[in-house]
């Protein structure tokens, strides 16, 4: 089941992810008018599914842990 929110605007804006932050990732973000914006997981490309990338190790069907499976992250704006 994903869920999604109806937000004001959307933009497209830069996500620094990583282990040192350092790795530049453009988004579309959408601003849920509370200083939180909803974004594609960065994990498993918002689809929820983590499994493809490791079908032996995990299942083929595996929910994204990053996203709990909804293919969405919250990220600060």
């Amino acid at each position: 089941m994903t869920t999604t929110y109806s937000s004001n605007s959307s933009a497209m804006a830069v996500v620094y992810c990583a282990n040192n932050c350092d790795t530049e990732v453009e988004m579309d973000v959408a601003d849920l008018g509370c200083g939180a914006g909803q974004i594609r997981c960065l994990e498993c490309g918002g689809d929820g599914n983590w499994g493809k990338f490791a079908p032996e190790i995990v299942g083929a069907d595996c929910a994204c842990i990053d996203c709990k499976g909804t293919g969405r992250q919250l990220v600060s704006v």
